[in-house]
């Protein structure tokens, strides 16, 4: 039978595969997703369905803005090789972790052992009569403008009977109320505390009344490296709460507790003989940091998470029991290494810029999946701050791809003429490792129709054509997408994946051309009376958009999230956050 992913172009060419035209859904509870956090991450199993339709086995597989490394895994996962590579040190760190090749036996006895040698500091730390804690929450400390008196945050604006969190404070006094932004941040307190008690699956939660060894313990008493690198004010995540909190280095972001347990825990693994049990350890490590620091908020009704493209700390936070997040992280990765170890793939994973892949030759690569920066969505160099300070590298901010906003013309400040020109660079180089006939999927998102038009020069540029455009579906929006959805905000929540071949765009098509509005009227219109009210949110209608316009070969020029939203605004009606045809439409 032949094989239906193929397809026989002009004469002379080679043979090519089929675009993959239906749209792609993956999955976030994966042992592959949650073994280590990253600023954003594709489902592994949604590369897998990519790299199966468009290569076989033993291909080569390439990705040249990697993150957290997950291409490499499904290339693992599926008897491919794979090449990728980032410029981010913390990136190339948590991707090596991802697929390296550790033997879950002897890791797992590696890492018992090494908590065994805690067990006297842990008890330290964390003990109390008859159990430990498993984490602290503290509450920021202002002074009341009128007074002088100490407000404690969390007495004077969490209603604890009704679980919320009041945007608002008073001192005891009575004078208020006020916003905290126009008060005197004091200090912070530990108010509570939560303990697994021996022997039991209970757990107690008490008021923190006293000083304890959270406060007693001193920064300069801690007897092994930590690291400091200063938190600069130019970083585009630097914020004056910062300023305000005494937050001047990596070490701030951190209790003195934990940051001992930190400290004292990164010593202990880095002197391991066995490369790849360290290697896997180290994963470990910078997979407990963020939440080992004070960047997690608290809540009383919901679980919450470290927000991700902000390094801002809220006025209720948790001080988790570092070697309890270890012990947790271990579990999960221990479990991964499980799925890994006997895979038959294999990947190599490189530091370098997109721009510049020296380590591959022409014609090299028998498929390209990358999912590169979204304009100025997210900074990374600041977003991998406290990975890349334990690992005691920085990201080169100048050299990102990426449109910042604060960085001044000397520390090399990127406007979106500088993003489109590297994008393009970056796509000249994909089109030079693919190997006649291979294909490219480019996953990107972005409610800004100039960067779309951004990318869209940069394929023209390095001679290559979409020749389909699909919807990629993580399954269930991120932390900060639903906050920001709660709020009203503007976030796209769907990436499109656009498959690009090479050669010039089809001669039907020299130039792009402008779309009428009554098109892409009439182009929603047909989708909203057709699909359920789940797809008929604005984020996902302006995913439809893109898609048609892309797959087309139309400029995406003066169709932004929010034109989308104002043109269905006229057009639709709203019901919660669908939209719907009005009763005359239907």
């Amino acid at each position: 039978m032949a094989d239906s992913t193929r397809r026989v172009v002009a004469p002379g060419d080679a043979e090519m595969r089929f675009p993959m035209t239906t749209d792609i859904r993956g999955s976030k509870g994966s042992v592959f997703y949650r073994a280590h956090s990253y600023h954003t991450k594709v489902p592994v199993e949604s590369i897998v369905q990519l790299i199966e339709h468009y290569t076989d086995v033993g291909d080569v597989v390439v990705d040249p803005f990697c993150g957290s490394g997950q291409t490499g895994v499904a290339a693992v996962l599926t008897g491919r090789h794979a090449v990728i590579s980032d410029l981010s040190p913390a990136a190339v760190h948590i991707a090596r972790g991802y697929t390296a090749r550790v033997d879950p036996i002897r890791f797992g006895q590696a890492a018992s052992r090494l908590l065994d040698r805690f067990a006297p500091l842990e008890q330290e730390l964390y003990g109390v009569p008859g159990g430990r804690v498993e984490y602290t929450v503290w509450s920021d400390v202002y002074r009341c403008s009128t007074c002088g008196r100490e407000i404690l945050f969390w007495e004077a604006a969490v209603d604890h009977r009704a679980g919320q969190v009041m945007r608002s404070l008073s001192c005891a006094a009575g004078h208020g109320p006020f916003a905290k932004t126009d008060l005197d941040w004091l200090g912070s307190r530990p108010v509570q505390r939560n303990i697994s008690i021996d022997g039991q699956r209970a757990r107690a939660v008490e008021p923190v009344r006293a000083v304890g060894d959270e406060l007693l313990i001193d920064r300069s008493s801690i007897p092994y490296w930590f690291p400091t690198e200063p938190w600069e004010r130019w970083r585009e995540m630097w914020r004056a709460q910062h300023d305000a909190q005494g937050i001047v280095a990596s070490a701030d972001f951190f209790t003195n507790r934990n940051l001992y347990a930190l400290a004292a825990l990164w010593e202990a693994i880095r002197q391991v003989d066995d490369e790849a049990i360290r290697v896997g350890l180290q994963f470990v490590f910078t997979a407990s940091v963020n939440r080992a620091s004070r960047r997690y908020q608290w809540h009383p009704t919901r679980p919450t998470n470290v927000l991700s493209s902000t390094m801002y700390l809220a006025s209720l936070n948790y001080e988790f029991n570092v070697f309890s997040l270890f012990r947790r992280k271990l579990s999960t990765i221990t479990q991964m290494y499980e799925r890994t170890w006997q895979a038959p793939g294999s990947c190599e994973v490189h530091q370098g810029s997109a721009e510049s892949l020296d380590w591959l030759g022409g014609a090299a690569a028998d498929y390209v999946f990358t999912d590169p920066p979204f304009g100025s969505n997210i900074f990374y160099g600041d977003s991998s701050y406290l990975w890349e300070a334990w690992l005691g590298e920085r990201t080169d901010v100048a050299a990102e791809t990426v449109i910042n906003k604060r960085l001044t013309d000397e520390l090399g400040r990127t406007t979106l003429d500088g993003y489109a020109k590297a994008m393009s660079r970056a796509m000249e180089e994909i089109g030079r490792v693919l190997r006649p006939g291979a294909w490219a999927s480019l996953q990107f998102h972005n409610s800004d129709d100039a960067v779309w038009s951004a990318i869209q020069n940069a394929v023209d540029a390095a001679g290559l054509r979409v020749e389909a455009a699909v919807v990629m579906d993580k399954g269930q929006a991120s932390f900060k997408g639903l906050r920001h959805h709660q709020r009203g905000e503007k976030v796209a929540s769907f990436d499109l994946v656009l498959h690009l071949a090479a050669g010039p765009r089809h001669e039907t098509c020299p130039e792009r051309y402008e779309i009428a509005r009554a098109d892409i009227e009439q182009m929603l219109e047909s989708y909203v009376a057709l699909e359920p009210p789940s797809r008929c949110t604005t984020p996902w209608l302006h995913s439809q958009v893109m898609r048609h316009l892309i797959a087309i070969g139309a400029s995406p020029a003066g169709w932004s999230f929010a034109a989308v939203e104002a043109l269905c605004e006229e057009t639709f009606e709203r019901k919660g956050n669908s939209w719907r045809l009005r009763a005359r439409a239907v």
